[in-house]
């Protein structure tokens, strides 16, 4: 368990006349949004609190669809929160970092794409005394940690996806896996594409396989002629030109198995699937939950699987994960966001693989209702062994105000 980060408790009163002047004088490349108190949001221990979220950029609807859960949590929740665009780019991440340690917020949400400047940034968190939640990219310390978890949510796509090959009677023989992924979020991120694939290949006899995840990095571009990987950054288009290379050299003839780790670089590769004229013998899943996505998995008969991580609800969890650091709670080493792996009928026994409809009605594509909360106890994450659950989020009353969490009573 981490260490509890300092409350700003204290500091509310002085925080607060402070923001009267920054709002009137500061200019900065951010916005604001002023969390009016919702009802019930008084009883928890944000109501009134400030907060900072830089996202990684505004420029993907798979993180605009994140933001606007974070602006919408922060409204419920009574919070005033300002919002930053970190544009993929190392040196907006470092100004917008500066600009939020100057506006000093009770708490910053950091949503940081670049891996090589993760410490660097948390340090600067660290010197102010600013709280602060490390959000999908790993935390080097300071930070608090939320998370899905790619052992779990990666390899039960896999699973989800392999059953349906096997179904198919595909085998190594005529099947490439063809995986992009976006090396500047670093490898403990992309090795989603490694646990994919470490389990595709015991559902498609005669994959080569690997023996650990470790096996399969960003750097590797092929495994024979079972695996083609290819940088697609995460977004549509480099996805979409990548994807339409990498078909160049896979032979027509082949199956393909089309796996990324993020929606709008799936969408993206399939795109170029389709354009190439080989729709009909590929199978992809899709990492996120964005509804152009979901919208694939329900109508495509080729889109199989979706690894769902429902992305719009984050906001909640990083405002109940403030709250518990408000309190002086101590705070698992990875915070468990919801995910689960939704398919168009099926159900895989002891895995996290669900229809559809266990979190969607027909026709909508809003949840109705997340996964039920983990208990935290030691669990498998990319660092190894840790502390991981997210049940510990409902002592403080935030989640109850959203009334979405199965299992979870409303406030």
């Amino acid at each position: 368990m981490s260490s509890p980060q300092p409350s700003r408790r204290s500091r509310r009163i002085l925080v607060v006349l402070s923001a009267a002047v920054l709002i009137g004088t500061l200019l900065s490349a951010c916005n604001r949004d002023a969390g009016g108190a919702a009802s019930g949001a008084g009883d928890t221990p944000i109501a009134g609190l400030s907060m900072a979220y830089t996202n990684a950029t505004d420029a993907a609807p798979l993180y605009v669809l994140v933001q606007d859960g974070v602006k919408d949590a922060a409204k419920t929740s009574g919070v005033a929160l300002e919002t930053y665009d970190n544009k993929l780019d190392a040196s907006t991440v470092a100004e917008n970092a500066r600009l939020v340690v100057q506006s000093k917020p009770d708490l910053v949400l950091s949503y940081n794409p670049i891996e090589g400047i993760y410490g660097s940034i948390e340090r600067q968190y660290e010197r102010a005394k600013i709280p602060c939640i490390a959000v999908n990219t790993p935390s080097t310390g300071y930070c608090s940690w939320m998370n899905l978890s790619n052992p779990e949510l990666c390899t039960d796509s896999a699973k989800a996806v392999g059953s349906v090959a096997k179904k198919e009677g595909w085998t190594g023989e005529d099947t490439t896996v063809l995986l992009l992924n976006a090396p500047s979020f670093g490898e403990l991120i992309n090795n989603c594409n490694a646990y994919f694939y470490k389990e595709i290949a015991n559902w498609i006899p005669g994959l080569e396989g690997i023996k650990d995840v470790t096996d399969l990095k960003t750097t590797t571009s092929t495994i024979g002629d079972s695996l083609v990987q290819v940088d697609g950054q995460a977004q549509r288009g480099p996805s979409y030109d990548a994807a339409r290379n990498a078909l160049s050299g896979i032979a027509e003839d082949r199956n393909l198995v089309v796996f990324t780790v993020a929606d709008d670089s799936t969408l993206g590769a399939w795109q170029a699937v389709e354009q190439s004229g080989r729709a009909d013998n590929s199978l992809v899943a899709g990492l996120g939950g964005t509804e152009e996505a979901l919208k694939q998995l329900a109508t495509n008969p080729r889109w199989v699987a979706q690894a769902d991580v429902f992305f719009g609800n984050w906001g909640q969890y990083m405002m109940a994960m403030a709250a518990a650091i408000e309190e002086g709670q101590e705070i698992p080493f990875q915070t468990l966001a919801p995910e689960a792996v939704l398919t168009k009928d099926f159900a895989l026994k002891g895995t996290i693989v669900a229809p559809m409809g266990d979190y969607y009605r027909e026709g909508e594509f809003s949840a109705f209702q997340l996964p039920p909360l983990v208990p935290v106890t030691e669990g498998e994450t990319v660092f190894g062994t840790k502390t991981v659950g997210n049940d510990y989020l409902a002592d403080t009353g935030v989640l109850q105000l959203f009334d979405n969490v199965k299992g979870l009573d409303s406030k």
